[in-house]
């Protein structure tokens, strides 16, 4: 019987204790059970293969270093290297040697995610960059609006500047003539009244 593996109701609790052990990397002893030799893992991994290099472009791209630790820690225990105890205990190393190698080429990474009660500043430019990615078509909607006022503006001041004549007069423009009623001193106004 083939189960879906995605799905939340995929199987029932204890159907994976059915299934025969070692089928998954995790599921076999670790490599490296001991911390110490689960980071010399970690850091021998990161020194061969362009991956100082590639750590250097992500935070260089603003990816932080905790994101980058959970992920080397998650990818070490599902391959079998350490078991999830020892990957929370070798965090703050590899966080620290990563930190070092930022330190070494220059730059200060970023080093925690922001959590919801931060508050951090959203200024304009941060704004328009995170439409732009994740609500282009609104951005456009917007960029294509300033334009558009900024073309107005700048035809309204070359017009100003031209000293255009007035328009001259049409059944169009032509205000309606005010029609002024008589205003009649009240004494006029009381002898009618006698009469």
């Amino acid at each position: 019987m083939m189960l879906d593996k995605i799905g939340a109701l995929s199987g029932p609790p204890g159907h994976s204790l059915t299934q025969p052990q070692g089928k998954w990397a995790w599921d076999k002893p670790a490599v490296y059970p001991d911390p110490n030799d689960a980071i010399d893992h970690v850091i021998q991994k990161l020194e061969t293969n362009n991956g100082q290099e590639d750590m250097l472009k992500l935070m260089t791209a603003g990816i932080t270093v905790e994101e980058l630790v959970n992920q080397v820690a998650l990818k070490g225990f599902m391959g079998g290297f350490f078991t999830p105890d020892v990957a929370e205990l070798i965090k703050p190393a590899i966080a620290l040697y990563l930190m070092n190698l930022a330190d070494d080429n220059g730059f200060m990474p970023q080093v925690f995610v922001a959590k919801e009660g931060d508050d951090p500043e959203v200024d304009d430019e941060k704004f328009f960059s995170i439409m732009k990615q994740r609500n282009p078509e609104t951005f456009n909607e917007m960029n294509e609006q300033l334009n558009r006022n900024v073309r107005l503006e700048e035809q309204l001041a070359i017009e100003e500047s031209e000293g255009f004549p007035e328009e001259e007069p049409n059944f169009i423009n032509t205000p309606e003539p005010m029609i002024e009623e008589e205003i009649m001193p009240a004494e006029m106004m009381q002898e009618e009244e006698v009469q």
